[in-house]
Formats: C-alpha cells, structure tokens, sequence
C-alpha cells in the first residue's frame, strides 16, 4: 500500500497542472524566439525592390533633399493622392507604403521585417489573452502557449513568406492591416466582458477600423463582414450600448472603406482585367477557391498538428469557463467560417477574375488558423454544455495529448526540414546564411548601388543577381529599359535610365 501511495504522489508531483503548463508555455515561448532569429538575421541582407521604389519614390527625394520629417509626410500624402486618382484606393496603405525605412538608406530596410513580425506578434498575443484569459477566464500561460503556437505556425507556413515578411511594399499592405483587424475584434471582444475604460476603447478601434477600411480590399471585406455579425448577435442579445459603441466603430469602418472603394484609380486599374466575372460569379467562384486553397492545398500536416496542439488549450479554457454562454448552434459556426474565408477571395476574384497573389493568400491563411481556435472553442463549448461534467476531459489525458502534439510537430518538422529547406521560413533564412547566399546576394546589391548613387552615371546597366535567395529575392528589373520596374527604379535613384545586363 505505501509503495502504491509513493507511485501515486509520484505521479501526481509529474503531472502537477501548474508546473505543467507553465513549464509549456516556457518551451513554445523559446522556441519562437529561437525560430525568429535566423528570420531576422536574413533581413539585414534584404534591399527594396519593385513597388518598394515606385510607391516611396516621393518620400526618399523628400528626405534627401530636406532631411525633416515633415517633408516626408508631406510626399506620403502627394502619392497617396497620385495613386487615388490614377492607379488604388488604399490610401492607408499607400501611406504607410511611401515610408518603407529604405528611403532612410538601403540599410534600414530590416526593420520593415521586424515591424512587420512585431505587428503580427502584438496582435496575436493580445487577441489570445483576451479569448482565453479575459474571456474564458483561463491563467495567462494558456494563452501565451496558444499564441506561440500560432505565431509558429503562421511564420514557419506562411503561404508566400517573401510577400508576407521580406517585401516590405506588399506584406505592409496585407500584414498590417490584417494584425490591425485581430487587434479590433479582440477590443471589441475585451468591451463586452469588462466595464472600465470603455470610452478610450472605443475611439481606438474606431481608428482601426478606418485604418483597416482604407488598407486592402481582403481584410476590409472581411472587418465589415465581422462588424456586422457583431451589430446582429448585440440586437439578439439586446444589448443596446453594445449596439451603439458597434455602430460607430462601424460607421468609421464604412466611411474609410467607402472612399477606399470609390477611388477613380480602382477603375483606371480594372481597365487592365478584361476577362472579369460578375458579381455572382466572382461570388461562386470564391466559395470554390475557398474549397480548393483551403480545404485541398492549405489543410496539411502542419494544419493538422495545430489543431491537435491546440485543442487541449480549447478544453482547458471551455472546462473553466464560469459564464453564462450556451454556445447554441454549433454548425452555424463552421458554416459562417467556411463563408467568411469564400469572401476573401471575392475581391480580387471580381477585379481580376483569379484568386489573387501570395501576399493575399497569407491574410487568408493567417485567418484560416485563427478560425480553427474560434471553431474548436465553440464546437467543445456546445460539446460541453451538453454533457457537462459527465464527458469531462482529466487533465492528465490533456496534458499526454499536448506531448503527443509535441512529439508529432518534432519529429514531421525534423523529416520535412531536412528534405525540403524552403518550407519553413527560419530553415530557409538559416540555410541562405550557412551557405553564403544571402552574403553574397548583399554583395551584388552593394556592387548595383555603387552605381546607382554614381552621378556620374545616367544610364545604369546592373548585372543580374547570380545569388537569388527564395526568402528575399521578389522581382528584378529587365533588360528592357521603358519596362515598369526599370522606370520606377531609375526616377527612385535620379537616372535617366536602368537595364539589366548578363552576369
């Protein structure tokens, strides 16, 4: 007896909770800390290309010329309003576009992959503390566990990891807004939970939202899509001050994106699309990329292990949950979220006719995960207040169940890394750094510099990159001079033109 009351107290001192968890929340913290230097080490070797120039050509002659930063806010404006009459709508985004840290010299352009990685960071950690902490009332380390997670997974199996992290241009019009959106419906989220500081709140998600209605068409889609799922549940539950802080976020939503929408540039750009589906077809069609993207591309392994992780983290935060939710209609929820992801792709399906390109995957992506943590809290929280303590899961059995998702990451990370070096993105920036290909590709970019700031050359003939970097190397300019890439880099540098030559 005393030698099975000693194995008991054994066990029980091995699968102590508190020490369990945050003993988890230790190891995935350190394990994206680990996984983004790499990341951020390869940005340093990282140069503006393509749209970096042409949308900050205004703002770098402003900082070269004047040195002060109000002529460089100035220049933002001029090109947001150029670009509003001539070519997009998205006048925050362009904003912040025409201010990629190039134009303060080549060598700061990192820091638009560190404000990138730290936006996307800040927005995922909060928004899981509100869910989980706030809301379902689950300590701190649940959620810093289900962030890391998710912030893993999202870095590591970005759909287009030089769109989203290294292009500063086409990630900041995506990225942004999207961590931007996750910020919003997390403060939304915290006001109906907690009654002090309402009023600040509300003006800063009021300036999200118009934020987010002037940045790209996909996640202000999907913002007024989820603003109006929000007015609908506060007349539901008749809650009437809800209903009013809602509505105002809404309206600020609705008048940035409404200009936004109605830019004469849209249309000049829509003239370049002739093959276009109507509405209802572009409505269809995404309803089938969705399928396709998602569900047959998307769902792999790695999507799988997330899920399995993150689930024991969805039973610990519905099982203490001390609320008076019933979570009622529990198809509705996949249902809503398999439309919500469909919408995505309208956009550009109806201006274009095709699904888009990676930096607009990676906000469906990003959402996509961020559906499956809503889906798996839901579903279990219908599951739950069904059966009630009857079907309650033992703590020991999520704890094995969050090794096992552990030990199944290690060793399908382990196989797939050691075959494939450009699936994940720190594997990808370690190896462009052990082997010198990244060394090699800042070395050419300085050699094309020389050039470039020689003002004794009018005419720049650059010779092709030998070392393309697949984390870092978007777009190059071409041979032939009048081709757009080669005009927007030779007004950026002040030539009279730029090619390319052989090697």
């Amino acid at each position: 007896m005393k030698r099975e009351e000693g194995l008991d107290m054994k066990c029980r001192k091995i699968w102590n909770e508190e020490k369990f968890w945050r003993w988890a929340a230790v190891f995935w913290g350190s394990i994206l800390i680990i996984s983004l230097i790499p990341v951020i080490m390869i940005a340093f070797y990282n140069f503006p290309c393509a749209d970096d120039l042409g949308y900050s050509i205004y703002t770098k002659h402003a900082w070269e010329e004047t040195h002060n930063l109000f002529s460089v806010l100035a220049a933002a404006w001029r090109k947001v309003s150029e670009s509003y009459f001539t070519w997009q709508g998205t006048w925050t985004s362009i904003f912040l576009m025409a201010l990629q840290p190039g134009i303060w010299g080549e060598k700061w352009y990192w820091i638009g992959t560190v404000l990138l990685i730290a936006a996307l960071s800040c927005s995922v950690f909060f928004f899981m503390n509100v869910i989980f902490h706030k809301t379902f009332g689950s300590e701190r380390k649940i959620a810093y566990i289900a962030s890391s997670i998710f912030l893993l997974v999202a870095i590591q199996c970005m759909v287009d990891k030089t769109q989203g992290l290294f292009w500063y241009n086409g990630a900041s019009h995506y990225i942004f807004p999207w961590a931007a959106f996750l910020t919003l419906m997390g403060i939304l989220i915290k006001i109906t939970v907690e009654e002090q500081k309402r009023g600040r709140r509300t003006a800063a998600t009021v300036l999200l939202a118009v934020y987010i209605g002037g940045g790209n068409l996909v996640t202000g889609l999907e913002c007024g899509i989820w603003l109006a799922l929000a007015i609908g549940l506060c007349i539901l539950f008749q809650n009437r001050e809800m209903i009013k802080k809602i509505c105002i976020v809404a309206g600020g939503w609705a008048v940035s994106y409404g200009v936004n929408v109605a830019a004469p540039g849209n249309w000049n750009r829509q003239e370049a699309f002739v093959d276009r589906p109507g509405v209802v077809r572009s409505v269809l069609q995404s309803f089938y990329y969705c399928f396709d993207f998602v569900f047959e591309q998307w769902t792999n392994w790695g999507v799988l292990i997330f899920i399995f992780l993150m689930f024991p983290l969805a039973v610990k935060a519905v099982q203490g949950y001390k609320g008076k939710f019933n979570f009622p209609c529990p198809l509705l929820v996949p249902v809503w979220s398999y439309c919500v992801l469909s919408s995505m792709f309208t956009p550009s399906v109806y201006a274009s006719g095709n699904p888009g390109a990676g930096r607009i995957f990676n906000t469906i992506f990003l959402t996509y995960l961020i559906l499956i943590v809503v889906n798996l809290i839901y579903l279990y929280g219908w599951y739950w207040m069904k059966y009630g303590s009857e079907k309650m899961a033992e703590e020991q059995d999520l704890q094995i169940c969050h090794i096992s998702g552990i030990l199944a990451a290690i060793f399908c990370f382990g196989i797939i890394a050691g075959v494939d070096t450009e699936r994940f993105t720190s594997i990808s920036a370690f190896d462009s750094l052990i082997s010198g290909e990244a060394q090699a590709y800042r070395s050419q970019e300085e050699e094309r510099l020389e050039i470039l700031y020689d003002n004794t050359v009018n005419d720049a003939e650059l010779k092709e990159f030998s070392s393309k970097p697949y984390l870092l190397f978007y777009e190059d300019i071409e041979t032939d001079k009048d081709n757009w890439k080669n005009v927007r880099m030779s007004g950026y540098y002040g030539k009279d033109s730029v090619k390319l030559i052989g090697k």
